[in-house]
C-alpha cells in the first residue's frame, strides 16, 4: 500500500476515492490529524502511477462531471462486490477454516499508542513487583495507581473514596499494574495483537479515545459495584481494556465484511471460556475482574456499532 496524495475536505476525498473505485483502483483513506484532511493511499501499487495520473486531473478540475455520480456509482459495485462475496462463502468449501486475520495483526512494528501502553504496564508492573513491592518506591507506585487508595477504602468502605478527593486518574492507572508475570504476559501479548490491528485500522486518534472509554466504563464497573455482585475496588490489569479491544474488532468486522478481516472462532471460544471460569470460581479463591471483563467487552460492542458507519474506507 502506497500513499498517494493528502485531500482537503471530506466530500472531495470522498468524491476521488470513489471515481478510483470506479476505475478500478482500491484506496485506503484516513483522517490526519487535521479534522479536514484526508490521507489516500492506494492498495495495489501497480496502479499507483496511475492513480497519480487521475489525481491531477482531479485536482485541476474537480467540479469535472465525472466526479458528480462517482460515490453513486462506487456504492453500487461495493454492494455489488459484498453481494457476490457472500454468495462465494456460502457456495465455497474451504480448504482452510474462514477464521484467518489481518496479515499485520500478528506481524510487523507496534504502532505507537499501543507500544506505549505496553511499555508503561511493562515499567509499571515490575517497579511495583507486581503489587507486593515492599519498598518505597515501588509501595508508592501500588499506593497512587490502584482505583481507591486501600487504607482510605479500609477506613471508611467507600470504593470511591479517592476519586471523590479528586484523584480522577484512578479510574484508568488500574490498566498499568499486574498482579504477576503470567498475568502481564498475557494481557501484553493479547494488546499488541488486537491494538496493532485496531490502531493500524483506525488511526492513532480514534484508538487512543477507544482505550480511555473502555478503561473508564470497565474500571468504573469493576471498583463501584458491590462485592456481592462481584465488584471490587482492588484490581489491576488492562484484561478489561483488551476485553474491550476484542468486542469492538468482533463487532466492527461483522458489520463491514468489505474489510476483509475475520476472527479465528477459537478466539470467541477463549473469551466466553474466561468469562466463564471467572464468575464459577469467584467464590473459590481466584480473584479475576469479572465485572472489568464484561463492561470491557460491551463498550467495545457498543463503540464497534456506533463507529462502523463513521469510518470512510473506500475498497
Amino acid at each position: 500500500m502506497r500513499h498517494l496524495t493528502t485531500i482537503t475536505g471530506k466530500s472531495n476525498a470522498e468524491s476521488f476515492v470513489a471515481y478510483l473505485l470506479t476505475q478500478n483502483i482500491p484506496t485506503h483513506v484516513e483522517p490526519t490529524s487535521d479534522a479536514n484532511e484526508w490521507d489516500v493511499w492506494i492498495r495495489d501499487e501497480d496502479k499507483l502511477e496511475l492513480a497519480k495520473k487521475e489525481y491531477q486531473q482531479f485536482a485541476a478540475s474537480p467540479e469535472d462531471a465525472r466526479y458528480d455520480h462517482a460515490i453513486d456509482h462506487a456504492k453500487a459495485i461495493i454492494r455489488e462486490k459484498k453481494q457476490k462475496s457472500i454468495e462465494y462463502q456460502k457456495n465455497t468449501s474451504y480448504a482452510i477454516p474462514r477464521s484467518r486475520v489481518s496479515p499485520n495483526m500478528f506481524g510487523g512494528s507496534l504502532p505507537p499508542l499501543t507500544l506505549t501502553l505496553i511499555i508503561v504496564c511493562v515499567i509499571l508492573s515490575l517497579a511495583s513487583e507486581f503489587t507486593h513491592a515492599t519498598g518505597e518506591f515501588g509501595g508508592s507506585i501500588v499506593k497512587q495507581l490502584l482505583f481507591v487508595d486501600l487504607e482510605s477504602y479500609q477506613g471508611t468502605g467507600d470504593p470511591a473514596a479517592s476519586i471523590k478527593q479528586g484523584e480522577v486518574w484512578r479510574i484508568f492507572t488500574p490498566a498499568f499494574l499486574h498482579g504477576d508475570p503470567l498475568h502481564l504476559l498475557f494481557n501484553m501479548l493479547s494488546l499488541a495483537s488486537l491494538g496493532r490491528l485496531i490502531e493500524r485500522l483506525e488511526g492513532i486518534g480514534r484508538f487512543a479515545f477507544m482505550v480511555f472509554l473502555i478503561a473508564m466504563v470497565s474500571h468504573l464497573l469493576q471498583g463501584l459495584m458491590p462485592v456481592k455482585w462481584y465488584g471490587s475496588p482492588n484490581f489491576v490489569g488492562i484484561s478489561g481494556v483488551v476485553f474491550g479491544l476484542l468486542g469492538y474488532i468482533a463487532t466492527k468486522t461483522n458489520l463491514r465484511p468489505d474489510l476483509g478481516i475475520y476472527l479465528p472462532s477459537q478466539v470467541y471460544l477463549m473469551t466466553g471460556l474466561i468469562l466463564v471460569f471467572g464468575f464459577t470460581t469467584s467464590t473459590k479463591g481466584f480473584a479475576l475482574a469479572n465485572l472489568a471483563h464484561v463492561g470491557g467487552l460491551v463498550a467495545g460492542i457498543v463503540i464497534g456499532f456506533v463507529m462502523s458507519d463513521r469510518r470512510f474506507d473506500v475498497r
